[in-house]
């Protein structure tokens, strides 16, 4: 319990302070920063099942109310009033200052966004940076056509853009390949990429949009910076973990399609989703591998009660095979672990070819200001994944690993948001915390 009070504070002061920061300018309501839904339903068949979702969910409620006075005492000073002021000053020069991470293990930090990021914009252009306190680091530019994110829905029916990339990720974790890797063998690896593509989308109809790319990547493995570890090289055999230390230049191209239906409200909408994505890597390195990477996801929404309630249900898919001689780079096998994947266990915690997971998460709106698409949510999910060398041969339920736990998620809206999750599973209890910018 140590470790989730002290995650606490950090999580109301950057929601405090950083929440009017996190993308384009933004007009602050007068009161506060949430408002609470007046009226209540009455008491009928889901208080009674809800009971023991309440009770899970109680430590949530004073981390709301905490939040909430938080807001009040920074309204009282006019905090968000003063950083609001300033972040709109530098918003009219093209500076978007904020806050967020370079994926799943790499630490909070600090974003800058140089340029024009607004979707609503013909023509546009940015270059972001980005540096979390564990030394993690990118650079990013981009210049596109249309809209960067290209989405179902939107009615504007065609995107292009092109981007290049620097990421340097200090102390990446590795546990070694298959199911039965052993956290006791936790280890670390440097790892360098540099990219450069063009990206294509379109919108044949208003449900469907569809992605082609076309990028050259260059990727670098090392020695970990981690002082507390030991270098992935001294625990693992070199040869069982191909590629590591070596450079891979691959020419990728990929095609991704995805169909969405009625996601028509801002907050907790009914909505059925499905994504299928396929990727070629032609290696240009000698020693590596050409390979495939397959990727397929499903999910469905189901709001009630006003959408004040939600219950979310999905699945994914993730198959990488290597076509003709040479070694596939360990790094680009599917990983389990981490907040998007398992919470309950260290970031990348299982790597193997294939990868199934199952997600399921039950959500309730205890604040909302639906014009600003702000809301403040408690949740309780159950999740169970397994990482194979061929799933065809190897699923069983016996190996999924579970995932179970609460969380508080801070949405607002295209802006960004906040996550703080209790998981637990097969290794013991995980505190997690979320933070991602928005546009």
């Amino acid at each position: 319990m140590r470790r989730v009070t002290a995650q606490i504070p950090v999580l109301i002061a950057i929601l405090t302070i950083s929440w009017p920061g996190l993308g384009v300018a933004q007009d602050t309501p007068s009161d506060s920063i949430f408002v609470v839904e007046r009226g209540a339903p009455g008491v009928d068949a889901w208080d009674v099942a809800e009971f023991p979702f309440k009770i899970a969910t109680a430590p949530l409620y004073l981390l709301a109310l905490g939040l909430g006075r938080a807001a009040g005492a920074a309204d009282d000073i006019h905090l968000i009033e003063w950083v609001t002021y300033y972040n709109q000053r530098l918003n009219a020069n093209y500076l978007y200052p904020g806050a967020g991470s370079l994926g799943s293990g790499s630490g909070f930090g600090a974003a800058l966004l140089l340029g024009v990021p607004d979707d609503d914009r013909l023509v546009w252009g940015y270059v972001r940076g980005d540096v979390t306190y564990k030394q993690y680091w990118g650079v990013v530019a981009r210049i596109g056509y249309g809209m960067e994110e290209f989405v179902p829905g939107d009615p504007r029916r065609f995107g292009i853009h092109a981007f290049g990339s620097i990421i340097h990720r200090d102390r990446d974790e590795f546990f070694g390949i298959g199911k039965e890797s052993r956290e006791q063998d936790k280890s670390d690896f440097e790892l360098d990429r540099q990219a450069v593509g063009v990206e294509l989308g379109l919108a044949p109809i208003r449900t469907i949009a569809i992605r082609v790319g076309l990028d050259w990547s260059t990727v670098e493995s090392g020695p970990g910076n981690n002082p507390r570890l030991p270098d992935l090289d001294s625990i693992f055999d070199p040869a069982a973990v191909s590629r590591f230390g070596d450079e891979d230049r691959y020419l990728g191209i990929g095609v991704a399609g995805e169909w969405r239906s009625g996601y028509d409200r801002p907050l907790l909408g009914a909505g059925r989703w499905l994504r299928v994505g396929f990727r070629w890597n032609d290696s240009r390195s000698t020693g590596a591998a050409d390979f495939t990477e397959l990727e397929a996801s499903a999910g469905v929404d189901l709001p009630f009660d006003y959408d004040r309630r939600s219950l979310a249900l999905g699945v994914l898919f993730r198959s990488v095979r290597a076509s003709g001689d040479g070694e596939l780079p360990f790094y680009r096998l599917p990983a389990l672990g981490g907040s998007s994947t398992a919470p309950a266990y260290l970031t990348s915690r299982f790597r193997d070819r294939d990868l199934i997971l199952g997600r399921s998460e039950y959500f309730y709106r205890l604040w909302a200001l639906s014009d600003e698409g702000m809301a403040l949510i408690a949740s309780v999910f159950l999740d169970g994944g397994m990482v194979a060398w061929d799933l065809i041969d190897d699923f069983a339920f016996k190996h999924l690993k579970p995932s179970y736990g609460i969380a508080l998620s801070a949405l607002a809206g295209a802006y960004g948001g906040g996550r703080i999750e209790l998981a637990g599973g097969d290794e013991g209890f995980r505190v997690n915390l979320g933070f991602a910018m928005g546009q």
